[in-house]
């Protein structure tokens, strides 16, 4: 080096060799290209990565959680992959994609841990407003399974969520737009002669997972194996499964990457390395460079359970256990016969106010054994079939209550004993019952143009069967059917459930209000006497989720939420795309109204409306759906203003509202009570 030249070029020299010394040290450590959307991890610097929630980077691992209880962890590559179709040369699908990882879980227990972690592509790498536990920080209660989330996540489940139908504590599932799992495997991998070996997720043992996807048999193929078997793939998959890709992740950019959560359970969810590539096999890893040796003394530092003194165990445990066991056991025997009475009362209760009993033979030869040709949908509380009556040959709709649910025996009974003696023609009417073992089954009229939710939610929102009349008449009619039920009948019927699935058409497109499972009924001046929060999402009414009490007004609130879908075909609630923000129904047609057009929000496939119609509607649906249930209208009220033969309040203005977007308040209650709800079944699942 020449000592003559001046001193700023010594120092851009030292400058530039400090440069390249960097590079060369991130990619020893880190090898990663994002050239024709391929890239390898041989354990991670933090480079090219984008962390939020408790992500981070440390010796060599990515680690998605860091042990804290109820948080998440996303890490995605900070890149864009190119998923359009002009990635695929002469095809207009998206491409194939190929991806291997090494991961490990490492909890308190080493057969407990909670909750797990997931491969995810998605449409952003935005999910701030997902939850923890059994959402995996990839969802949350009100957009799991909307088509809109574009998310495709492989999950390493270490939890059974009944919510979710898992499989077992211990399974592998592929999600699409749900944490409903399409398929899922206890996890496990198959040997070259067919053997199949269990694997545990929380063994804290790292093991490699494959996920490819090949787009000319539209098939995703899922693989595990053990750490030492990792350098031979099993020859055969844990899962595989054939969904058009295109039809999921947008024809766009897509990001890659993990999602990890905690729930009870302390745990930490780390991985050791990563490969991606589209239209190509994904490199395999460099095993010698990943930071096994870490997980080991990881897993090594987790602390064993103290021995005990088997002397102090008898006298402190073994014989408190005996004495809390016989009271155990005449608790139990004291429930059993509370229990039977109950049965014992709840039969007399069928054969004294319940309609006239079908045989389930008869009702086995109506569905042809409950063929999967009859059914018609699945609910929160069975599947309902479509069957023809063998005797009078009537067209009907039998529900059959799945043994499974937990309150399926008491909507069971509340149907009977309310829709029994109901008589309306916008109620959907109970034509009577059977109970043959396990089996409890409800027979209704059939409705054969099915729920108004399938009308107005259809997946090409272009066209629909509907038009502004049909609607109007249907608002109508759901109307008049709450009128019987809040004033008309000999008592009063508070629903608890209006919303548009479980309002049905039939063959003349009459709206019948049905499912009346979660329905209560009280003398007429006299308080409702429900303890608990019952309803969907979106339809229930702020008092209701901070008093838990459902009354008229409640009711009121979900058909104020109604009318305004009916109108806008939008769900109560739904994402925004611009920012990921979830939005309010009731939101969505104040700000219209408050534009200077409340037209604005109806739905676009509409062009035959009366103006002075939609917006009468749209303004009593927000009157009904106030925050405060002092300011809704009654039914009777709401028969007037539909008639025409009453005119809305005029003092009823956008600012009488008196909160920035009726729905906000609603929003905010019924987000505080689903996380007291999910935290709640947490700690009962861990």
């Amino acid at each position: 080096m020449n000592m003559n030249r001046p001193f700023f070029l010594h120092l851009q020299y030292l400058l530039l060799i400090l440069v390249l010394l960097q590079l060369f040290i991130s990619l020893a450590v880190v090898g990663a290209s994002a050239d024709g959307g391929e890239f390898t991890f041989n354990g991670f610097s933090g480079n090219d990565l984008t962390m939020d929630g408790e992500a981070s980077v440390t010796n060599g691992l990515l680690e998605l959680t860091s042990g804290r209880a109820q948080l998440k962890g996303h890490a995605f590559y900070t890149f864009p992959l190119n998923f359009t179709s002009d990635a695929v040369p002469n095809r207009s699908s998206i491409p194939s994609f190929s991806t291997t990882f090494v991961f490990a879980i490492i909890g308190q227990y080493d057969d407990l841990s909670g909750h797990g972690l997931a491969f995810v592509l998605s449409s952003t790498k935005e999910l701030f407003t997902a939850l923890p536990a059994q959402f995996l920080g990839l969802l949350n209660t009100w957009n799991n399974g909307n088509a809109s989330n574009r998310l495709l996540a492989i999950e390493l489940d270490t939890i059974q969520n009944s919510e979710f139908g898992d499989i077992d504590d211990n399974h592998i599932g592929i999600d699409i737009n749900s944490l409903e799992s399409l398929e899922s495997h206890t996890t496990g991998y198959y040997t070259s002669d067919g053997e199949f070996h269990n694997l545990s997720l929380v063994s804290r043992k790292p093991m490699q997972v494959w996920v490819d996807y090949d787009s000319n048999q539209s098939m995703l193929n899922v693989t595990i194996a053990p750490y030492f078997l990792s350098s031979t793939k099993p020859s055969r998959p844990l899962l595989s499964y054939i969904f058009n890709s295109s039809a999921v992740l947008p024809n766009t950019a897509v990001y890659a990457g993990f999602s990890s959560a905690t729930g009870t359970l302390n745990s930490k969810h780390y991985v050791l390395g990563w490969s991606f590539n589209l239209n190509g096999e994904a490199a395999a890893l460099n095993y010698s460079a990943l930071s096994v040796e870490t997980i080991q003394e990881l897993a090594q530092q987790v602390p064993a359970p103290a021995p005990r003194n088997h002397k102090i165990l008898i006298c402190k445990v073994l014989l408190p256990i005996a004495a809390i066991s016989i009271l155990v056991s005449a608790a139990l025997v004291k429930v059993y016969v509370k229990r039977r009475l109950q049965v014992r009362r709840t039969k007399v209760e069928w054969q004294e106010y319940g309609p006239p009993s079908f045989t389930y033979k008869n009702l086995l030869a109506a569905t042809n054994g409950f063929s999967d040709k009859m059914l018609l949908g699945r609910g929160g509380f069975g599947s309902v079939y479509k069957g023809v009556l063998p005797i009078s040959k009537h067209m009907a709709a039998i529900k059959r209550v799945s043994p499974e649910s937990r309150q399926g025996m008491k909507e069971f009974v509340a149907e009977i004993i309310i829709l029994g003696h109901l008589r309306h023609r916008n109620l959907v009417q109970l034509l009577g019952y059977c109970r043959h073992k396990q089996q409890l089954l409800l027979v209704y009229d059939y409705m054969p143009n099915g729920s108004l939710d399938s009308y107005l939610h259809t997946q090409d929102h272009r066209t629909t069967n509907l038009c502004w009349a049909q609607r109007f008449h249907i608002i109508k009619g759901i109307a008049s059917g709450l009128f019987y039920l809040h004033e008309d009948w000999e008592q009063v019927v508070i629903h608890r459930d209006i919303k548009t699935s479980n309002v049905l058409l039939d063959g003349e497109m009459n709206a019948r209000l049905g499912d009346f499972g979660l329905a209560r009924s009280h003398d007429h001046g006299a308080d409702a006497h429900t303890t608990h929060v019952a309803g969907t999402w979106g339809y229930i009414a702020p008092e209701l989720a901070r008093l838990e009490k459902a009354t008229k007004a409640t009711d009121i609130f979900a058909f104020g939420v109604l009318m305004m879908e009916v109108t806008c075909a939008r769900r109560p609630f739904w994402v925004n795309n611009t920012d990921g923000e979830p939005l309010a129904l009731a939101d969505w047609v104040l700000a219209a109204w408050q534009g200077g057009s409340i037209t604005d929000a109806v739905d676009p496939r509409l062009d035959d409306y009366v103006d002075e119609e939609i917006e009468l509607v749209l303004k009593l649906g927000l009157l009904c759906s106030h925050p405060s249930p002092n300011a809704r209208s009654f039914t009777r009220l709401v028969m007037q203003y539909l008639q025409r033969d009453a005119p809305l309040p005029s003092d009823f203005q956008p600012n009488s509202l008196m909160i920035n977007g009726v729905g906000q308040d609603e929003m905010h209650d019924q987000r505080a009570m689903s996380e007291s709800q999910w935290t709640g079944l947490i700690a009962l699942l861990v």
